[in-house]
């Protein structure tokens, strides 16, 4: 009892060591001026005095102890029933069909090379896993459901591991509804009668990434929103060399019943700066109420252990808490953390929603006690330790176990060994023969068939090639047996140093297969969507271009014709199968899409007709001067819209996910979202002129924290930085969205300096009291020098109806130009008003109107929804967006060019309406509009009998 008080103490009270501490979000947070150093700064972790398995009792950080904590508690999941061992059963493989594929190649539309390792029994995933990685396994129609393992090569950053977080979301979700599957068919086969099918498994299997320092980091930085419930997810960094030159062994460093997996961590071997970005003491964000959300200092624990406890624990929480939604938890209106949905008891005890004023309103509000839905357990740690960026990268060597000879049954026979027992000499037992005589499993078993396998090498740049030749595992005879192949991912000109090209040539018995942004051809990835988008270029070619792509040019844009007598380049679909035998598969090489002949099949010739059409009503004299007098008083009539991402959820064959890129000459280019590869749209929308694109990028808005509408976010500012670092460097790069997008920015800034402190950042994390219903923000105005820098002459914003922290915006330029982008929401008022008199509305669209159920339990909006909020506002002109299948059909709306001339605001909005669906890689400007409009039978007329894609 003395123990615990003293902890207590110690801690300040459970009070001040669970509200205090700086990692933790509670509301009331007051510093205790009676708590001073202690004993207890060095004295070992109390974890005897709590029995609970779940609870993680962690030193505080230097930065912890700031604010009087001594002790961190984090209560994990509870444990759950172990999976499949991570250690062998058995001491030899079982025979089965063995081979690993090359699924990504660097290409525009996925930046690294990802390969697939194939059993029978499962699955694994090594290499990059890039943005895009998860669209192009879509494209190649491969199940994922087996995988329990992705070993991430080369440097935890963006471009090797953009695609993580979303692939860890699909694999959950797929292996949720395998387990959701099979415990409906248990059930209907137990209202039969029937016992459960044999084998069906209805523990979640673990699921394990393996990766170099910070992968773990990486993966805490998104707990705010990235989550799943009931997904055991285990991340294993490797921090230390296995066989650095004080110790070598040639034992694997992890296996399971199928492979033995060896770890190669290596560094450059020229000094590269790891410190973080500068902006750190007094670095802020700007909030549109005027407050300056301040960061705390960049203090590092010497206590390396307990920071990586504490961001493990972080992960845990991610994936496989027992957290629910519905659950509350009690607290006070002044105590509460808003904005938030509060709650409280009527007389009768029942709990309704509370509607009364809040404390920041001005009024004097009694602290009246209030309910709260309980945080999700990963949101409430507010930061986490410091890192710095690290230049390891993570090389593996991977085999499979050996596998035992054949049984011969003729030998066994003739030594009388008993046929119940020959199982035991198939397990490596001795057992009795005739006489009584020893049979050991060497008389009855056949040579043993080694192991094969192949090498992963991930090279960023050529400071890494000492590093990786001199490795001991490539003199190690047990290690390289069977290593057929060695599969390298290479930096620019890393392939052509003549250090590496000696290495090859000295190991000239193991196939090289090569990867690199030098050497692999800047192939089109995606051709279900490149084939839609000839379709529609053969109905509206000014609207729909191709995507750009080159089949003997690289991204680097050198030329890929030539051939190596030392390696082969690395192609999509390229098999090396191990077991039965050794053999390259070169036959199941995904030969280059012949798009044009794709597009023609099935391409109606009335579509094309009705498009012919529509040309020449578009050409007509009279129907252009209808269009220049109804319009003369649109502004920026130049401006254009590309729709870069136009699918919801999940990317699929025909619709990446949300982004919306704004060009407005004279003011600059401005993103509205920013989901997975966008950068990789923007290059095939694009090409060459991408430089030119990004150097004129000026803002970036995220509406809200969900992964389909910003994991692109780090990749497209990395590369708007290092476009402009030359031709501009005292550039500076808008980013507006919640506070907590901005804090993730700020904390993966500490991984990879990819520009954060070029960015000016602007919040939206407080709605004016005096409109709780409406829930505006506070508008964000520009100075004159801001304007000049930015183009935008206001920002506004409102909360929405999705998520917490979801958001709508209103862009207006000193030219009038409004452009209203809802993000994903229900009909919002706020939005409504705040875009009164827009011109331009981008609305998402998820659902068709026959789904309005599915759309009201979802917090998104129909077609008609949509429409209507147009409307109400007085916009212009309405672009739908964010499907949730491969079209959405609307209704063509009779042209109206008779806008009377006293009609002004609304009415002349109404009379002058044009409405468009948004398609991948489209680009339309404000002028043209009524022509787009003019192809919407052809469109229709094509897709009117396309089924629901949404599941693609």
């Amino acid at each position: 009892m003395r123990r615990y008080k003293a902890l207590v103490d110690a801690c300040g009270g459970f009070s001040s060591l669970l509200r205090n501490n700086p990692h933790l979000i509670i509301a009331g947070h007051r510093k205790n001026p009676r708590i001073s150093k202690s004993v207890f700064d060095k004295a070992p972790l109390p974890t005897a005095l709590f029995k609970d398995e779940a609870l993680s009792v962690l030193r505080a950080t230097p930065k912890d102890r700031r604010f009087d904590a001594r002790y961190l508690l984090l209560r994990a999941t509870k444990p759950t029933k172990p999976t499949k061992p991570t250690k062998p059963i058995h001491t030899f493989g079982f025979r089965m069909l063995n081979w690993v594929q090359v699924i990504t190649t660097p290409t525009a539309d996925t930046n690294g090379t990802c390969l697939l390792l194939h059993f029978d029994n499962k699955r694994y995933i090594f290499g990059n896993v890039t943005e895009g990685t998860q669209r192009a396994i879509v494209q190649r129609n491969i199940p994922i459901q087996k995988i329990e393992d992705i070993f991430l090569a080369g440097l935890v950053n963006w471009q090797n591991a953009g695609g993580l977080l979303g692939t860890i979301l699909v694999l959950a979700d797929t292996l949720a509804g395998k387990l959701e599957s099979i415990r409906a068919d248990n059930e209907e086969r137990r209202k039969k009668g029937k016992a459960p099918r044999a084998g069906s498994d209805l523990v979640m299997p673990t699921l394990r990434i393996h990766g170099a320092e910070n992968m773990t980091h990486l993966l805490a930085t998104a707990r705010r929103f990235i989550f799943r419930k009931g997904l055991p997810l285990s991340p294993h960094e490797v921090r230390n060399d296995p066989r650095s030159s004080e110790q070598s062994t040639s034992q694997p460093d992890w296996q399971d019943n199928n492979i033995n997996v060896w770890y190669m961590p290596v560094h450059s071997t020229t000094s590269r700066s790891t410190t973080p970005r500068k902006r750190t003491h007094d670095e802020f964000v700007e909030s549109t109420n005027g407050d300056k959300q301040r960061y705390p200092s960049p203090t590092y624990s010497s206590d390396n252990e307990e920071d990586r406890k504490l961001v493990d624990t972080v992960v845990t929480q991610m994936f496989n808490s027992d957290w629910n939604m519905d659950a509350l938890i009690e607290t006070t209106l002044h105590e509460a953390k808003l904005p938030a949905k509060l709650f409280v008891r009527n007389e009768k005890g029942h709990i309704q929603e509370y509607t009364g004023p809040l404390p920041e309103s001005g009024q004097e509000v009694p602290d009246i006690p209030v309910l709260v839905r309980q945080p999700w357990p990963g949101a409430m740690v507010q930061s986490l330790p410091r890192t710095k960026p690290s230049n390891q990268s993570m090389c593996y060597i991977v085999k499979s176990h050996d596998m035992r000879g054949k049984f011969n049954s003729k030998a066994a026979d003739e030594l009388g060994v008993d046929k119940k027992e020959r199982k035991l000499l198939v397990a490596g037992q001795n057992v009795a023969g005739k006489g009584g005589a020893v049979v050991t499993p060497e008389m009855v078993l056949g040579e043993t068939v080694p192991g094969s396998g192949f090498a992963l090498v991930d090279l960023p740049d050529a400071s890494y090639i000492d590093a990786i030749v001199d490795r001991t595992e490539w003199s190690n005879p047990e290690i390289m047996k069977g290593v057929h192949v060695i599969f390298w991912n290479l930096g620019p000109g890393v392939v052509a140093d003549p250090r590496l090209q000696d290495f090859m040539q000295k190991l000239s018995t193991v196939k090289h297969v090569v990867s690199s942004t030098d050497n692999c051809p800047n192939r089109l990835m995606l051709e279900s969507v490149a084939a839609q988008s000839f379709k529609l270029r053969c109905i509206d070619r000014d609207r729909f271009p191709l995507p750009t792509y080159n089949n003997e040019v690289s991204l680097s844009n050198v030329p890929t014709t030539d051939v190596s007598p030392v390696y082969e380049s690395s192609r999509i679909g390229k098999t090396v199968q191990f077991a039965p035998s050794y053999l390259h598969q070169d036959d199941k090489i995904v030969p280059f899409p012949d798009i044009e002949k794709m597009a023609r099949e099935g391409l109606d010739e009335n579509v094309l007709e009705m498009a012919q059409q529509a040309r020449a009503k578009i050409s007509d004299p009279e129907f252009l001067a209808k269009v220049e007098k109804v319009e003369s008083d649109i502004p920026n009539r130049d401006a254009e819209i590309v729709t870069l991402g136009t699918g919801s959820a999940l990317p699929s064959k025909y619709r990446n996910v949300s982004s919306t890129l704004v060009r407005v000459p004279g003011y600059g280019n401005y993103l509205f979202d920013c989901g997975e590869n966008t950068l990789g749209q923007l290059r095939r929308v694009f090409g060459n002129d991408l430089p030119e694109i990004l150097q004129d990028l000026k803002g970036i808005w995220i509406s809200h924290l969900h992964a389909d509408h910003h994991l692109g976010t780090a990749s497209v500012i990395r590369a708007w930085h290092e476009e402009t670092s030359q031709s501009n460097p005292s550039a500076k790069l808008l980013v507006a969205s919640h506070v907590h997008m901005i804090d993730w920015l700020r904390e993966y800034a500490d991984i990879e300096n990819y520009g954060f402190e070029r960015l000016v950042t602007t919040v939206f994390h407080r709605y004016k009291p005096e409109q709780p219903r409406l829930k505006i923000c506070d508008p964000r105005v520009f100075t004159e020098e801001e304007t000049a820098a930015f183009g935008l002459k206001q920002i506004d914003a409102c909360f929405v109806q999705h998520c917490f922290g979801a958001l709508a915006t209103v862009f207006t330029f000193p030219s009038g130009l409004k452009i209203a982008y809802s993000g994903d929401c229900r009909p919002s008022d706020g939005f409504i008003e705040i875009g009164k008199g827009t011109t331009v509305l981008i609305h998402e669209s998820t659902f068709d109107d026959e789904l309005r159920g599915d759309a009201v339990a979802k917090k998104h909006s129909t077609m008609s929804e949509a429409i209507d909020v147009g409307r109400k506002m007085g916009a212009r002109r309405i672009m739908l967006t964010h499907f949730s299948q491969r079209y959405q059909k609307v209704p063509i709306m009779e042209e109206n060019f008779e806008v009377r001339a006293d009609a002004e605001g609304s009415e002349k909005a109404h009379l002058d309406e044009v409405i468009l669906v948004a398609f991948d890689y489209m680009r339309v400007k404000l002028g043209d509009f009524r022509k787009a409009q003019a192809f919407l039978p052809a469109l229709q007329k094509l897709f009117e009998d396309v089924q629901d894609e949404s599941s693609n």
